[in-house]
């Protein structure tokens, strides 16, 4: 049964303060850890599991508990913080970190700069990177399931709520649209019999969130795109501010056939020119005028050393109380190691 206020698990390690959110599969609360620090747990909905059968419910728990530990492995600045599962009596439950903030779907903006709208998804995509290289995919990306938070003074987004426990319905009867989320959802997740396995499908709920925040419109859904034949609406036909660059990276991204699309965030984040925690288009810094004259100064310097090691050596040949000396080696003309970065 559903946990209320005041509710004690793990020996009184955590006190539920609230429910938070239910779903289809998965219930989660607020709780207060001994330090009173906020935490948030998620454990599988009681009503689902009753209506299985003892195999189904085996099968269901065993999925979320192998994906929690994956998860939990997934470390990132933009992923919530989660710990491993533990088992509350019958139930299993999920420890997550507590983000106070409010979700992309409740900006203040309708329309987001493009500059902000890439800086959010290029912090989600490179958490999702991350998940993607520990073989899990997110399923569920879209503006309500990304957090804003601020760190440093700055806003950055957090990517929350997996949907850990959808691939479960593929043993089910029932129909998956229940678990989609409209306008951001790829085709392949409606349907029962395509079980999705590369990064493409996150790729398009991602490329369909920056389309909203560029735009203010959700797009129209894969199924009906593929179903009806409805025409996605090009983003920049609907915000004229949009770059071309980006046009088409949302447009890729949203391709209805999945092999039509990047096949990794990395290839996807650069078609946006987005790269590491630095974006591409960012005008690079030219080297300062002075480091030119400094290298010709250091290469007239060498001539003139080697110049008068060579009129010394020819006086040494009639007057011999001169000796030649060496000539010095020219300093390295390979740049320094700062000179040599990036900007």
């Amino acid at each position: 049964m559903a946990w209320v206020a005041g509710d004690r698990l793990q020996g009184g390690k955590y006190t539920i303060e609230r429910e938070l959110g239910r779903g289809r599969f998965g219930i989660t609360y607020l709780v207060k850890n001994k330090n009173s620090d906020r935490l948030v747990i998620k454990t599988l909905n009681d009503d689902l599991l009753t209506s299985l059968s003892q195999q189904e419910r085996g099968r269901l728990e065993t999925m979320f508990w192998q994906e929690a530990v994956k998860l939990s492995r997934c470390q990132h600045k933009h992923i919530v913080e989660v710990a491993e599962p533990f088992k509350e009596g019958e139930h299993w439950c999920l420890v997550m970190e507590y983000v106070d903030g409010v979700s992309l779907a409740d900006r203040r903006q309708s329309i987001l700069s493009e500059s902000e709208a890439l800086r959010y998804i290029q912090q989600i995509g490179e958490a999702l990177i991350v998940v993607h290289e520990n073989r899990l995919i997110h399923r569920d990306v879209h503006p309500g399931n990304i957090l804003l938070r601020v760190r440093d003074g700055q806003p950055e987004a957090v990517l929350i709520d997996f949907g850990l426990a959808l691939d479960f319905d593929h043993i089910l009867t029932t129909s998956r649209t229940e678990e989609t989320s409209e306008g951001f959802t790829p085709p392949e997740l409606y349907t029962q019999h395509t079980k999705p396995t590369g990064a493409y499908s996150d790729i398009y709920s991602l490329a369909a969130t920056l389309y909203v925040l560029l735009t203010g419109k959700t797009p129209v859904s894969a199924l009906r795109r593929k179903v009806d034949n409805a025409r996605l609406v090009l983003p920049k036909d609907l915000n004229n501010q949009i770059s071309d660059r980006t046009n088409r990276a949302i447009l890729k991204g949203m391709k209805l056939d999945p092999k039509q699309r990047s096949q990794s965030m990395r290839e996807w984040l650069d078609l946006l020119g987005l790269t590491g925690e630095t974006s591409k288009t960012e005008t690079p810094v030219p080297p300062k005028p002075e480091s030119k004259i400094n290298w010709i100064a250091v290469t007239a310097i060498a001539t003139l050393i080697a110049a008068i090691g060579t009129f010394l050596s020819g006086m040494a040949g009639w007057i011999p109380i001169f000796k030649p000396s060496p000539s010095p080696s020219p300093p390295s003309l390979s740049p320094s190691p700062s000179s040599s970065k990036t900007p």
